[in-house]
């Protein structure tokens, strides 16, 4: 027999899945598909390197 005050977590589970058929098709449940372009990958990577080029040259005129 269940407890007075536990919950049934099967309606929020129903809910849960219901809202996953309905949102979008399978791009929406897939997020590994997801594609960014290629420029702005190369910028990110870009600003990456700059920094860690910036914070090892502070690194050694603080060191020195």
């Amino acid at each position: 027999m269940r407890e007075k005050d536990e919950t049934d977590n099967s309606g929020s589970t129903a809910q849960f899945r219901a809202f996953v058929s309905q949102s979008g098709g399978p791009e929406a449940t897939q997020p590994w598909t997801m594609r960014a372009p290629r420029n702005r990958v190369a910028v990110l990577s870009a600003t990456v390197v700059g920094v860690a080029i910036l914070l090892i040259l502070l690194a050694m005129l603080v060191i020195q």
